[in-house]
Formats: C-alpha cells, structure tokens, sequence
C-alpha cells in the first residue's frame, strides 16, 4: 500500500515534472498516474479489511486502513474533479498567467491534494510500522487477542 502512495507522488511526478516540455504534459500524466494508485489504493484497503473482518486484528491497525482510506477518497472522488474542472475551464496551465484567478484556485486545491497525499503516505507507513496481525509488529511480540 505504501509503495502505491509513494511511487507516484515522489517519484513519478517529480521526474515527469521535470523531464516533459511542459507543466499540462507533466499534469496530465501525474493525474492519470494518480487516479490509477488511488483507485489502486481503495480497493487494497478494501480487501485487507474484509480480511481482517472476524479475525483479531487489532483496533490499532484499522485506524490508519481508515484514515488512509477517508484521504486517498478525498483526494481522488471530491479535490481531484474539482482539480479536472478548474483545468477544463483554464485550459493550458502553462498559458495562464501565475496571478490568473483560476490558476490560483488549482494552486490552492493542488496544495491541499499535496497534503492530504502526504498525510495518507504517513498512514500508510504507520500501517506497515504495525505489521502484519500476528506478526508483533515493530516490536517482534505477538499481539494479545482482540489487541
């Protein structure tokens, strides 16, 4: 689940961004990029909790399956449109003026997705920091049923 977090927002974005001619060539592929991982990322958050369901898995680990859950679903089914209708209206970001209104809006939407990116990359590290159930996690001991 990590490596679907980080892969496209810190290394594939960043290379893309850097390489490609333009910042819409760059955007256009980060985004398709993106929605793919985070589509990703659901349906595995879905089915570790449909395996974890029934069995003693620890409220511990489900805190940061939801929490990664609730912000990769942000991110992708409410700021990503919103992101994709300023862009449709705007047109070519590297055509707009830095100070244009609508480039501002993306800008601060984008920082917000950058965030909430970040902060579902750090639960995700926190999901695997526990470890599998049964595994004792970061520390090596087993967990006590219902733990």
């Amino acid at each position: 689940m990590l490596g679907l977090l980080v892969v496209p927002g810190f290394l594939a974005a960043p290379v893309l961004f850097a390489h490609l001619p333009t910042r819409a060539q760059a955007g256009e592929i980060a985004g398709v990029l993106f929605h793919i991982a985070n589509r990703g990322e659901l349906l595995l958050a879905l089915a570790v909790a449909l395996f974890w369901r029934g069995r003693a898995a620890g409220r511990w680990r489900w805190w940061p399956l939801l929490l990664l859950a609730l912000l990769v679903g942000v991110n992708e089914f409410a700021l990503s449109p919103m992101m994709a209708d300023i862009k449709a209206e705007m047109g070519p970001i590297d055509a707009v003026p830095p100070d244009a209104p609508l480039r501002r809006r993306f800008g601060m939407l984008h920082g917000v997705s950058e965030a909430l990116h970040l902060a579902a990359t750090l639960a995700a590290a926190w999901l695997a920091a526990l470890g599998w159930p049964g595994s004792g996690g970061a520390r090596g001991k087993p967990e006590a049923p219902g733990a």
